[in-house]
């Protein structure tokens, strides 16, 4: 399985290089890609080695789709993982509860059936325990992807998903949201433990 990591932020810091150690471990056979609003790649050079290096200053959507367009004849991974550089996972990535056919992600608003386990982007530990939106009912509706981390076949991209975006809308984790299901990508919601290590937010639990 070939698997490409895409890493984006508005910068690489050097307070997160024990997050991008982890992504070299969990990540070990993977190629990794770089997207910053600069050249500041050498901070985290030592740890992992970066097959394509692009400076972008749109959001992290946007980087995103413009990478997977601009080299989309080259990309012939099977995964692609989309992460930023604060964000520390916790345990391996679950391949085998990812869906081929959609976007994998945890979710940031969730009304369904479901229990899932670190479900939530928040939701977690601490001031975070009782932020979120979770309603439980029938039939899974109006779900919300969370951007910091998803997961993406080959499949998606062949079906031109993730194409440049040439609107101008604000970019969050609602619009980007609707743009996938404008462009008729299923969401997943899949559960990933994970800390946002600027503020110490946990995964949460979808109960």
């Amino acid at each position: 399985m070939k698997v490409l990591v895409i890493i984006c932020s508005h910068a690489f810091e050097p307070l997160w290089r024990e997050n991008v150690k982890v992504l070299r471990e969990i990540f070990a056979d993977a190629h990794f890609c770089g997207i910053s609003n600069q050249d500041d790649f050498h901070n985290y050079e030592d740890l992992i080695e970066f097959r394509y290096k692009l400076i972008n200053t749109k959001g992290q959507w946007s980087k995103v789709c413009d990478f997977i367009t601009d080299h989309r004849d080259e990309l012939d991974y099977d995964w692609f993982v989309k992460i930023r550089p604060d964000l520390k996972l916790l345990e391996p990535v679950p391949w085998g509860q990812l869906s081929i056919g959609a976007v994998n992600a945890r979710a940031r608003v969730y009304n369904g059936p479901a229990h899932i386990r670190y479900g939530m982007s928040i939701n977690g530990e601490g001031k975070w325990k009782n932020v979120g939106d979770v309603k439980h009912e029938r039939y899974e509706h109006d779900v919300v992807l969370d951007d910091q981390l998803f997961f993406f076949h080959r499949g998606v991209v062949d079906r031109n998903v993730f194409d440049k975006d040439t609107s101008d809308q604000i970019e969050h984790e609602w619009t980007m949201t609707a743009t996938l299901k404008k462009r008729g990508a299923s969401l997943y919601v899949v559960g990933i433990h994970a800390e946002l290590s600027k503020y110490h937010c946990f995964s949460g639990d979808i109960p």
